[in-house]
């Protein structure tokens, strides 16, 4: 994995998925075949597979910190390119430090994951009824799982992850992968 440490210019960005998007990190360890993120590399220079790299906006909490009183409050989606709770969130702790700036000015938030580290952050969660949680399980079979979701957490971790959510009294849903 190539780690990249980096200086982002913005963090706050406006989204057509919600209004907006927070992504503290471009790249994903989970290296998902199927990923829809992976057009950025046509803007970020990388020559690397997808997968295999991640920038870290170690200035996400300084940015959204500025950023945030500049803004209509609105909905926040972490996140639109990467998966905020990655391993490598476990080291770095962004989307922490950003989560806990949106739920201090009391921000709706809507964060979607494939991670089972999403449950360290629990108690920060249940601070607001404004957040709620997506857990992507695209199959309900590991061995299809392990083809198109190498490097993500198997399927019976993230419904664990899931009832543990649900359990503190966080707003929870699935998102599901549909082919036709």
């Amino acid at each position: 994995m190539i780690v990249r440490e980096i200086y982002a210019k913005s963090i706050l960005s406006e989204s057509k998925v919600s209004d907006y998007t927070v992504n503290p990190y471009i790249g994903c360890e989970h290296g998902c075949t199927y990923c829809y993120a992976r057009f950025i590399k046509r803007f970020t220079g990388h020559s690397e597979p997808w997968g295999e790299f991640i920038d870290v906006k170690i200035n996400a909490p300084t940015l959204l910190q500025r950023e945030i009183s500049k803004k209509k409050m609105g909905e926040v989606w972490m996140s639109g390119l990467c998966d905020p709770y990655q391993p490598i969130e476990d080291k770095y702790k962004l989307t922490r430090s950003c989560l806990e700036i949106l739920l201090k000015r009391k921000w709706p938030v809507s964060i979607q994951t494939k991670s089972t580290l999403i449950t360290r952050d629990i108690s920060l969660l249940q601070q607001s009824r404004n957040i709620e949680v997506i857990i992507t399980i695209t199959t309900g079979d590991e061995e299809i799982r392990r083809i198109f979701e190498p490097k993500a957490p198997p399927i019976e971790d993230r419904i664990r992850t899931l009832e543990k959510l649900h359990q503190a009294g966080i707003k929870t849903c699935v998102m599901q992968l549909i082919t036709c």
